[in-house]
């Protein structure tokens, strides 16, 4: 990533936070934050009226979709999501996945990307479908961008203080343990609970 953008996403996401006055002590509400980009967020069995093209991508290339933006013809932009989700060998219904962690994971990606005003540069095949990706450079900021919209670092430090363990944060606020354990990682929210823990009295 560029020198300085995690810092930079750590701040745009705060700005964004106020902007749909959402808490630095919460995760970041979706639905608000598309509604402020003029965004439409639809699950891929409502957009092409079967769940199936998802499926059958999916026992392809497990994985290998996640969700996509569109820029219509009207105006519109509307980010698509996986409707299926893959968990512990089983497809989950299209209604659990609604909810799920990974999926809000997978639109805060594609939501970051519209704020960065990242651009779709290479073609990637999946299962003989092409599909349009930004580089590999715009793909992580976006995953740093939506990291910091999920799980905000002042709360991070709030729950490290209060001893929460990981899977707790993402329970409490509907993300995947993998990215609450990440999130706790990178933005050194247990170090400085420790460091606050540390110094005298």
């Amino acid at each position: 990533m560029r020198r300085g953008f995690k810092a930079q996403a750590e701040r745009h996401a705060a700005q964004l936070r106020d902007a749909v006055n959402c808490s630095d002590r919460e995760t970041m509400c979706l639905p608000k934050l598309a509604a402020h980009l003029k965004v439409e967020v639809v699950a891929g069995h409502r957009a092409l009226g079967s769940a199936d093209p998802f499926y059958a991508l999916h026992q392809e290339q497990p994985g290998a979709f996640s969700g996509a933006t569109f820029h219509l013809p009207d105006g519109r932009i509307v980010v698509v999501y996986n409707p299926i989700v893959y968990e512990t060998g089983d497809l989950l219904s299209a209604r659990a996945a609604q909810t799920h962690g990974r999926t809000r994971s997978d639109v805060a990606h594609e939501l970051s990307h519209l704020v960065l005003g990242h651009d779709l540069r290479e073609i990637k095949t999946i299962a003989g479908h092409p599909f349009f990706t930004c580089d590999p450079e715009q793909e992580q900021e976006a995953n740093w961008l939506a990291g910091c919209l999920l799980l905000p670092r002042p709360m991070l430090v709030a729950a490290a203080r209060r001893g929460e363990a990981d899977d707790h944060v993402a329970a409490q606020h509907h993300v995947t343990i993998e990215m609450a354990r990440w999130r706790m990682s990178v933005s050194g929210a247990r170090m400085q609970a420790a460091r606050g823990r540390a110094r005298p009295a």
